[in-house]
């Protein structure tokens, strides 16, 4: 209709030309009208391509959408739920940019004769559309934010349990290792075996009146002991061929055998052996 309109102004316009000033003028005219209308064609495609970028947008969100609120989403792995965030944070950029460039087109199209009632409603529902999708973006990033947060929580929990796990299992083996070294204490055992002389030196033995010896009572001093287990100690050699226990071992808590030439001690009840004393005494000769 236009272009009717245009080529019925331009056979009025040579009609009337009287001379070769009003044709000029006839002919600045049409040029002008032909970049209007070529100018008003080109914001019409323009917004028409912006139709086709923002919908482009809402289907991507859709898609955003239908992920997050799949009751599969919980599954996805931090990475994949970080590539999502990021996806969206890049189409609510876009979002803006198409509402930056609808706004500019609205204000050429109001500069020209061919803002109409129509594209104006097509350009305020589009801004709507817009302002829609932006807040569904947002909705979709705080239900992201609150997987992470749940996966940073369940992580502390994990960690908290770790460390729990860690603590419990020192203090267990610290606790084992507590027994063990007092089984191992209850079960140590010292003896020592050498000539009266020797013993005397040691200060295990004491002369008595008439030449008489006696073990002396108290803690002795250890370095002249050897250091054995309860639970492993059987039998004792004595490398001599006379011995005899001195200290307070039960006489039926053991015997004394010959053995290669020399004397063996034969430990046959060990609870008793050592009721009375954790110390042997043997002398020999």
């Amino acid at each position: 209709m236009k272009k009717l309109f245009l080529i019925a102004s331009i056979g009025a316009v040579a009609l009337t030309a009287c001379n070769g000033g009003k044709l000029d003028k006839a002919n600045e005219i049409i040029a002008q009208d032909s970049i209007e209308i070529e100018s008003l064609s080109g914001q019409k495609d323009s917004l028409m391509n912006l139709l086709g970028e923002i919908n482009g947008n809402l289907l991507e969100i859709n898609q955003m959408e239908n992920i997050v609120t799949s009751k599969d989403f919980s599954g996805e792995t931090p990475e994949r739920k970080k590539e999502i965030l990021n996806n969206l944070e890049s189409i609510k950029h876009e979002l803006a940019i198409r509402r930056q460039k609808l706004d500019e087109l609205e204000a050429k199209l109001k500069k020209s004769n061919g803002y109409t009632a129509g594209l104006k409603k097509t350009i305020e529902s589009q801004k709507e559309l817009i302002a829609g999708q932006s807040a569904k973006i947002q909705d979709l990033e705080g239900e992201l934010a609150k997987a992470n947060i749940k996966i940073e929580g369940l992580s502390t929990q994990v960690d908290s349990l770790n460390v729990a796990v860690e603590t419990v299992s020192s203090e267990r083996e610290a606790a084992i290792k507590k027994s063990e070294d007092l089984t191992n204490e209850l079960n140590t055992c010292y003896y020592i075996i050498a000539d009266n002389k020797s013993l005397k030196e040691a200060k295990v033995l004491e002369k008595k009146f008439l030449g008489k010896t006696k073990v002396m009572e108290g803690d002795y001093d250890r370095s002249a002991f050897i250091k054995a287990d309860k639970r492993q100690l059987t039998k004792i050699s004595t490398n001599s061929k006379e011995a005899k226990i001195v200290s307070k071992q039960p006489v039926n808590s053991y015997v004394i055998e010959d053995e290669g030439g020399v004397k063996v001690i034969r430990i046959t009840n060990p609870t008793l052996f050592w009721e009375k004393s954790d110390f042997l005494v043997v002398e020999i000769k």
